[in-house]
């Protein structure tokens, strides 16, 4: 066999995907890569109905429960209505969004039993009466993430306007999950022990990032009808870590620990065309109506993996080989003519040293959007000479709620094509085999996500407390179910959902100072523990390379507080 060249040693206590091999009772086994779910779980497009995300970044809409679209007065609308950046002076604006999510999972077997690790694990008389597999949940999940955004306007007469937005995803950031938990054997003796964590084949951490930069214009045709376009350029680079699960034999469907082996990927796509296109009518003095429609091309990553063999033996983390260990079982294993070396500690193997840079390719569909916003806006009475005194002066026509109007409520309807993106393609165009796993890589390790097209709608709005000087806004949101409970994953929760909340913006000169707050609702998902989600095996033809038993079985909950803080510098 050939040795792995390069590798380092190392016990991984993260992973994010779904990948095994069959080690036992069957033919040689594969390190499999299996991305499933988690992709979408990266910082991904900027949209809530993208079905991992909530809206929206900018603390205006945010604060507003998303319902912002006929609204749209900040640079921001260079990605979300550039037809509104006409009717902007120019400006800049930056703001954060701090999410805090908590996630949890109670994995179940078929028709609702339980579960458990190993059949060793099971009660007598077939083992040794251990607890299953207890709740799991995200760590981290009292820790804000950190989710920027950045975007600027160029009002350059009456009628054009130039804008860019560098603007993440509304997503919750990073997840990560524990990679053991703890159950307790009482034969033959009352005794706690650590068992892999019952998510571990869904992720035990999913991060990365994606901008979409976009560049738009914004044009008023008339006094009352403005059009918009903008160019995206993205760029993804992602960083992933993958379980993988030893499968036995087909009359054997159940989890088996001691063989997991890890996976890490890394990939990036630098350049992922898209635009966005929307229109933005004043129809009378109080009602507003605009349209935005998204498309983006397909995310198309490549780079290199990283393979662990082993994570743990008997339910704890292996320990970590030294270079000597390795050397000698290699040369061991091709004395004996062994195809893999006799190895109980953890080896890392390299994709780039085995076969060269940039062969595994990741493909990711990204959903279209589009959106409908009808507003309804109460004008201000004329302002008494005082208050001009007070108010910016501006050399082109603006829209400004804060000085202009008493009060407004916006309604949107949304939709995205979220059926498109039912499978990602992950593919291994060069195989190697890693050292410590008797097999190779897979040529195919795509996975399904089961995501459909959902539908939404948004209410919310501002009322001037002082104008021109403090306004405070509130909305609602609610969105369709993106996925069928037989579909659940860890690495999201895009059930039916929701939230509420408000916000406020305060006036400094020049200068708008903003902040809010969102509590975020799940109905979540249950299969009764009848998951369609399989790992990818080594060997199986159910279908070929895939487990034979779901590993995505039981209930999941989530929930949310976002905060969202930012400003807004008119000239």
């Amino acid at each position: 066999m050939r040795r792995a060249r390069g590798f380092h040693t190392r016990f991984a206590s993260s992973d994010a995907l779904t990948h095994s091999c069959r080690t036992r009772f069957a033919k040689p086994c594969v390190a499999a890569l299996g991305l499933f779910g988690a992709l979408f779980a990266w910082e991904g497009e900027s949209r809530a109905s993208t079905a991992i995300e909530y809206p929206d970044n900018g603390v205006a809409q945010f604060s507003r429960g998303g319902a912002w679209l006929a609204t749209a007065t900040d640079p921001l609308a260079a990605f979300y209505n550039p037809a509104a950046l006409a009717t902007q002076p120019t400006s800049l604006g930056i703001g954060f969004n701090l999410p805090m999510q908590k996630i949890c999972y109670q994995r179940k077997g078929p028709g609702g039993a339980d579960s458990y690790a190993d059949p060793s694990l099971k009660p007598p008389p077939d083992g040794t009466d251990a607890d299953p597999y207890e709740e799991v949940c995200n760590e981290h999940s009292n820790f804000p993430r950190f989710i920027p955004n950045l975007a600027f306007n160029w009002r350059v007469n009456e009628s054009l306007a130039i804008g860019i937005a560098i603007n993440p995803p509304a997503s919750y950031g990073t997840l990560e999950w524990p990679l053991f938990g703890k159950t307790t054997s009482r034969i033959p003796v009352t005794s706690e022990r650590p068992v892999p964590a019952a998510q571990r084949y869904l992720s035990t951490k999913v991060e990365g990032t994606i901008l979409m930069p976009t560049l738009s214009f914004g044009y008023a045709i008339t006094d009352s009808l403005r059009v918009g376009a903008g160019f995206i350029s993205g760029i993804a680079i992602l960083d992933l870590n993958a379980v993988s699960m030893s499968t036995v034999a087909e009359s054997r469907a159940y989890d088996e620990f001691n063989n997991d082996n890890l996976s890490e990927l890394h990939v990036k796509d630098l350049f992922i065309p898209g635009f966005v296109v929307s229109t933005h009518y004043s129809a009378t003095d109080n009602l507003e109506v605009a349209g935005w429609f998204k498309w983006l091309d397909r995310i198309k990553a490549k780079g290199d993996a990283d393979i662990t063999a082993v994570l743990n033996r008997n339910g704890a983390p292996a320990r970590i080989c030294s270079q000597a260990e390795v050397d000698a079982a290699i040369q061991a294993a091709q004395d004996a003519g062994q195809e893999t070396p006799d190895l109980s500690c953890s080896v890392t193997t390299h994709s780039e040293d085995e076969v060269g840079k940039d062969k595994v390719h990741v493909n990711i569909t990204v959903p279209m959007e589009g959106r409908l916003g009808l507003r309804y806006h109460e004008p201000a009475p004329r302002p008494t000479p005082l208050e001009l005194e007070h108010f910016r002066k501006d050399d082109v026509s603006v829209r400004d709620p804060l000085r202009d109007d008493v009060y407004d409520v916006e309604l949107n309807l949304t939709w995205a094509n979220n059926s498109a993106a039912d499978n990602i393609e992950v593919r291994f165009t060069e195989q190697f085999q890693p050292v410590g796993v008797p097999g190779l890589t897979p040529a195919n390790a795509d996975r399904p996500t089961g995501w459909k097209d959902t539908f939404g709608a948004r209410l919310g709005g501002q009322y001037n407390v002082l104008r021109n000087r403090l306004g405070l806004r509130a909305g609602t949101w609610v969105e369709t179910s993106a996925v069928d409970d037989e579909y659940l994953n860890v690495t999201g929760v895009p059930a039916l959902r929701g939230g509420f909340g408000g916000g406020f913006v305060a006036r400094f000169g020049h200068i708008d100072i903003e902040a809010g707050y969102q509590h975020i609702w799940n109905a979540g998902l249950d299969n009764g523990g009848d998951g369609k989600l399989k790992a990818i095996a080594g060997a199986g033809n159910d279908p070929a390379n895939r487990s034979f038993h779901a590993v995505n079985g039981g209930s999941i909950t989530q929930h949310a507080n976002v905060f969202s803080i930012g400003g807004v510098a008119r000239f």
